[in-house]
């Protein structure tokens, strides 16, 4: 191999190992959030902060053993919706300590609209409905 070559060779090798660094450094989100994971009482947003969902995707929150939810939305054209605890999925809510919403006919949403939606989940022991929390995260719509 020439001089030139190996110049080449090794500078395509040393730029190669800087981008891994980079996107190392960068991360994408997902299991870092502190609000969920310094906190007992939640163990997953679903979707996490910043995901990407469709339009009748679900939404919620995956508590800990012992505590209760209740969700509002904000759309992206302005709307504040408290979810009726009816409309929860309850084969979620009643099993998996998961409460959650999936937008659909005569429901207070039938689809997400476009763009950046948020969530506000109010959580509390079930024990003591004084004791609340809430957590607010957003995600994109497709």
């Amino acid at each position: 191999m020439k001089r030139n070559e190996r110049l080449i060779v090794t500078a395509l090798l040393g730029f190669g190992v800087g981008m891994l660094v980079l996107a190392g450094l960068s991360g994408g989100g997902g299991g870092d959030d502190i609000t969920v994971s310094g906190n007992p009482a939640i163990d997953a947003l679903i979707p996490a902060r910043e995901s990407e969902i469709l339009r009748r995707d679900q939404v919620g929150i995956d508590l800990a053993e012992g505590f209760e939810a209740s969700l509002t939305i904000e759309t992206s054209d302005g709307q504040t919706i408290p979810v009726p605890a009816n409309q929860l999925d309850e084969n979620f809510q009643a099993n998996l300590g998961q409460f959650v919403f999936k937008p659909g006919d005569g429901k207070v949403l039938e689809v997400f609209p476009p763009q950046s939606n948020c969530v506000t989940a109010t959580i509390w022991p079930k024990d003591d409905r004084a004791d609340v929390q809430t957590i607010r995260w957003c995600f994109q719509v497709t």
